[in-house]
């Protein structure tokens, strides 16, 4: 038996109510969306329509235009004198910012021209507001100079300097301080608190402080009223003395408000002109029994009665009387609560503009004989009212048949109206789920993007010369209509092919199944062991991902703008230029895939792992396939040729070590015959000095052989440092007098400079004393005669400084670091009896200990610096 809610008509019959409810709901939407210019709710739910005369928006275009009017007569107070316009009436704009409200303070004595201000915010008008150019440095910016008294001068960046050249004005400091105070000058640098001063040719002090105005400077097209910029009456008015930024704000205000003025007067950017309106007014000020009208008959103030009268009486006219009493208000609009509440809001507007006893008239001609912003407001509600009506019922009535056909269309997705709970998918929903989700969702994106791209609003109206936008009402073309029911009924197709599909799937339980996803997760375990290794790996390579990611997406920006901005649009260049995006989007995660695997191998042999192999096979040949040869390739080479250099080093480590050894056993026999020879007393000088010369090159060779054993041992890394706390002032002093002979013996004179308190450093003290020992006998061999060695120890922050200071003896044609490497001796001639190991073995033990050996060549100067962390003692 079958089951009727499963029958193949009723599901057509779903199918096309869930097509058709979204194509109605969207036209119902966008004309209700549009339509409140036009009818309130209210209005769109009343079964009789009212006329347009009697509605909210024919009220409020009324009230706009009386606030225009009304403009118009409180610029004329402004503008006029004894009733006629004057641009040479003189402002002052800082009364004028005070008494608008904009400031508090009662500042005065800066006039312009009326028609100056005009005429200046004209030429800076841009789409119907003034914005004043500002300066932000040059000749024309301002400086602020601070006196003795606290008070200020100003000048401009052109003056300052002139009188800064000609020395009227002194930089207080050095030539290059001037040069540099010009320069900062020149780039509007110079900052608050930098404690510039100036002084005049006397020498006498006159500015404390100098600094670049920033309060809002801009261009003045126009000077005051009797002076030759703003500048100069602010110097000679102690009163505006410190208030520069409050002047720049008040100008600026003024000159906004005065254009603004000028435009309402002159009627320029209103909507509701006199002689192009059907809009009568008539604004009575009874204290002054003055009428202002756009009607000549009505201009008489003996006759307002008869006036208002007169409009009352004309059939065709909608009027509004306003007065200060409520009760005396009257209408003809049929919306009398609404109408007091319009008009009781800008009571206290119309008392300052007409003063307390004031009358405010307004009517329209119905008829409509001038083509105006009422006329076709009016005709726009005649003709689309009726829909809007009707579009406020169908648009909530659709939304509910729309979800309930979708929730039926739920229910029975992949069932059949037979007997039983068998499910039936569609070819569609065997596809690749991502597959058949982009084949859903892409012809809806491209569609919205087609209709954002050539789409404008439905209102209609017009532009004000001010920029302002009238709107009344809204206006929907037939090809209008056709291009958003398209763009509905495509939505709801590609909401419902997608959603069922999706249903079936997931009761199918094969959504995950026939998932691209599960298919790259499941081939990605069979060409990475592990599962998780891919993951991990585009983890690690995200960087690199991103970036060409975005990179690729700024190109599809680029790319596709043009295309999609315009509505000529051939489907075939649209398919071509989607394969190839598709196409470089593939070329480009590879290539970055490959590249990020050559970057993390070099980063792998530059971390010392040579013997890394590149993934070769994965690479899908070309550039990096070929550069990951040759880097494996360079890798195995420096392999080969450090494991040679280690084995060279051992060789020779090895050979220094055992000659050295060998050395010292024949060495020692040799000193202790020269010793025994010497016992024997003979009575030749000769012989005896023969002796004496042969147990000085003993000696010699005995001590060339300890340095040699000493750096080898230290460049082996065979030596074991025992740390400890080590005062260094102690050991210097213990250090300087125990070398004090070889230091007298050279006429050389120790100059030592060590602190009073204890300078504790975490050292080897043995080895720290062969350090001392080192680079003292370094200075007592090679320091020139009769000159001073310094000795200087600093302690800056937590660190300790060691320098050891002379002049050599012999010319230091080579550089510094020459001098740390084994066997280079501070003479050329090498007639002294150095070994030339001393400071290589102390710059080795310092760098062990975790100190830095610095050396310094200057001419004859011979700097040695030694740098160790402080220890703080334990109190």
């Amino acid at each position: 038996m079958k089951k009727w809610y499963r029958h193949p008509i009723v599901k057509t019959l779903l199918i096309l109510t869930a097509l058709v409810t979204p194509v109605i709901a969207a036209l119902s939407f966008v004309l209700l969306a549009a339509s409140p210019d036009t009818m309130s709710v209210e209005d769109m739910l009343r079964k009789e329509r009212r006329p347009y005369e009697e509605t909210d928006t024919f009220q409020g275009h009324m009230v706009s235009a009386i606030a225009e009017k009304l403009n118009m007569v409180d610029a004329a107070h402004l503008l006029e004198t004894d009733g006629e316009y004057d641009p040479d009436k003189l402002i002052d704009v800082l009364e004028y910012a005070r008494t608008e409200g904009y400031t508090d303070n009662d500042l005065s004595g800066l006039s312009y021209r009326l028609g100056d201000l005009v005429e200046w915010g004209r030429k800076a008008n841009h789409g119907g507001q003034p914005y004043l150019s500002a300066i932000s440095n040059g000749g024309s910016s301002i400086v602020v100079c601070e006196k003795t008294d606290g008070t200020y001068h100003y000048y401009t960046v052109k003056e300052l300097k002139k009188l800064l050249l000609e020395d009227s004005l002194r930089v207080d400091g050095s030539t290059d301080e001037k040069e540099l105070f010009l320069e900062e000058l020149e780039n509007g640098y110079l900052l608050m608190g930098e404690n510039s001063r100036l002084r005049n040719e006397e020498g006498e002090l006159i500015y404390t402080e100098v600094w670049s105005f920033d309060g809002g400077q801009f261009e003045e097209k126009y000077a005051p009223e009797g002076a030759k910029d703003i500048l100069s009456v602010v110097n000679s008015t102690p009163e505006l003395n410190g208030k520069l930024t409050e002047i720049y704000d008040c100008l600026q205000y003024t000159i906004n408000s005065l254009y603004s003025a000028d435009l309402n007067y002159k009627d320029e950017s209103s909507p509701f002109k006199d002689g192009k309106t059907n809009l009568t007014y008539l604004f009575v000020n009874e204290g002054k029994k003055t009428v202002y009208t756009n009607h000549d008959e009505f201009r008489n103030y003996e006759d307002v009665k008869k006036s208002l009268e007169s409009i009352k009486s004309d059939g065709n006219m909608r009027y509004m009387i306003q007065k200060p009493d409520a009760d005396a208000c009257e209408d003809n609009l049929n919306l009398d609560r609404r109408t007091v509440s319009y008009w009781s809001a800008h009571d206290e507007w119309y008392t300052e503009v007409l003063g307390e006893d004031y009358l405010i008239a307004a009517a329209v001609d119905t008829s409509y004989p001038v083509d105006d912003i009422f006329r076709r407001a009016s005709d726009n509600y005649k003709q689309y009212a009726p829909y809007v009506n009707k579009a406020a019922k169908a648009f909530p009535i659709s939304i509910v048949l729309f979800l309930g056909a979708v929730v039926w269309l739920t229910v029975i997705a992949g069932r059949r109206a037979e007997e039983g709970n068998e499910l039936y998918l569609h070819p569609f929903d065997r596809w690749k789920t991502e597959l058949s989700a982009a084949l859903a969702v892409i012809p809806w994106i491209f569609a919205t993007m087609l209709l954002s791209a050539g789409w404008h609003r439905f209102d209609v109206g017009e532009y004000t010369a001010d920029g302002s936008f009238y709107s009344y009402g809204v206006s929907m073309t037939a090809g209008e209509t056709v291009v958003i029911s398209a763009y509905a009924l495509l939505t709801a197709t590609c909401f419902l092919v997608g959603y069922l599909s999706l249903v079936r799937r997931i009761k199918g339980r094969t959504l995950w199944k026939d998932s691209i996803l599960r298919m790259l997760y499941q081939w990605s375990k069979v060409v990475i062991t592990g599962g998780g290794r891919m993951a991990l790996a585009f983890w690690r390579q995200r960087r690199v991902l991103w970036k060409t990611v975005a990179a690729y997406l700024a190109f599809l920006v680029f790319q596709w703008f043009p295309v999609l901005t315009s509505w000529g649009v051939d489907e075939l260049p649209i398919f071509l230029m989607a394969a190839a995006d598709i196409a470089a989007a593939v070329f480009l995660i590879r290539n970055a895939l490959e590249k990020q695997q050559i970057k993390d191998g070099i980063k792998e042999i530059a971390g010392g792992s040579l013997d890394y192999k590149f993934p070769v096979k994965k690479f899908q040949g070309g550039d990096y396939q070929d550069m990951s040869k040759n880097l494996e390739n360079i890798g195995s080479g420096l392999q080969n040729a450090v494991e040679k250099s280690m084995r060279d080093e051992r060789l020779k480590t090895d050979l220094i070590t055992n000659v050295s050894h060998d050395i010292k056993t024949p060495l020692t026999s040799i000193i202790n015959y020269v010793d025994l020879l010497k016992r024997e007393n003979f009575d030749d000088p000769k012989v005896k000095g023969y002796l004496d010369i042969l147990e000085m090159k003993a000696q010699r060779l005995k001590t060339l052989t300890e340095d040699v054993v000493e750096a080898s041992k230290v460049s082996s890394g065979s030596i074991t440092l025992e740390f400890m706390d080590v005062d260094l002032v102690e050991m210097l002093n213990q250090t300087i007098g125990e070398l004090s002979e070889k230091m007298e013996a050279r006429q050389l004179t120790v100059v030592a400079s060590l602190p009073e308190e204890p300078v504790i450093v975490h050292v080897d003290g043995r080895r720290m004393w062969r350090v001392l020992e080192n680079i003292f006998n370094n200075a007592a061999k090679y320091a020139m005669p009769g000159t001073r060695v310094y000795a200087d120890l600093k302690i800056e922050g937590n660190q300790t400084s060691f320098s050891l200071k002379n002049v050599s003896d012999q010319p230091l044609n080579f550089s510094s670091d020459e001098l740390t490497e084994r066997f280079i001796r501070g003479d050329v001639s090498r007639s002294t009896e150095g070994s030339g190991l001393g400071l290589s073995i102390a710059k080795s033990l310092t760098e062990m200990q975790g100190g830095k050996f610095e050396l310094y060549l200057d001419g004859d100067l011979f700097k040695v610096t030694i740098l160790f962390e402080k220890v703080q003692p334990v109190s």
